[in-house]
């Protein structure tokens, strides 16, 4: 009988940290199998996720005791919320697309215009700026202090070289971003310093 008892104290009464925990324990069970058997990276995500959701359980198993179920299901669904949208946070960017046909990319950041007021809204707290007919493109220096800044380059696009450096004219260092498409060996010349000098002394005036 005892046993059965702390049996039902684990899992009864039913909250929302129980249904998500359980599931979460599922899932971690299947990317076990995946890393395994295909690939580690995905067990490596939802592990650590399931492992916090077990320690606000225990955490939640304590407090059914002390407060009332209904107080414990508002808190957790705005616990549950707030989890939600600093996850939502973290995944977020601020994207620039590019659809060109040319076979490189190159991302100058010396223009005086506030670059941002061009992006989109992309999700909750993400941004996005497509660009088409153009494989260069002027933002601010500001736009470079972005951690969560991506350049995306063509989706038909396989290998890449990509540099990030800084250029300097005048005194002034104006840092750039430069993809480019590798074909074999046809575009050796291309990831060259002199040649990327000489394109940079065309694009910043």
């Amino acid at each position: 009988m005892k046993s059965k008892k702390k049996f039902r104290q684990i899992f009864f009464p039913i909250t929302l940290l129980t249904i998500i925990t359980f599931l979460s324990i599922i899932i971690s069970i299947h990317a076990l199998y995946i890393a395994f058997t295909i690939d580690p990276i995905y067990a490596a995500i939802t592990i650590p996720i399931t492992i916090l959701f077990i320690i606000l359980y225990i955490f939640d198993r304590f407090l059914i005791k002390r407060v009332s179920y209904f107080k414990l299901i508002i808190g957790e669904i705005i616990l549950g919320a707030f989890m939600y949208f600093i996850f939502l946070y973290q995944a977020s960017y601020v994207d620039i697309n590019f659809y060109t046909n040319q076979d490189y990319i190159l991302v100058i950041f010396d223009s005086n215009e506030n670059s941002i007021s061009k992006f989109t809204k992309k999700g909750v707290f993400g941004k996005e700026l497509n660009v088409y007919n153009t494989n260069k493109i002027h933002l601010d220096k500001t736009m470079a202090l972005r951690k969560k800044l991506r350049i995306k380059e063509p989706k038909e696009w396989k290998a890449i070289y990509y540099k990030r450096s800084k250029y300097e004219l005048k005194g002034d260092s104006i840092e750039y971003i430069y993809s480019l498409k590798q074909i074999g060996n046809k575009n050796y010349n291309k990831q060259t310093d002199a040649y990327l000098d000489s394109l940079l002394k065309q694009e910043i005036k």
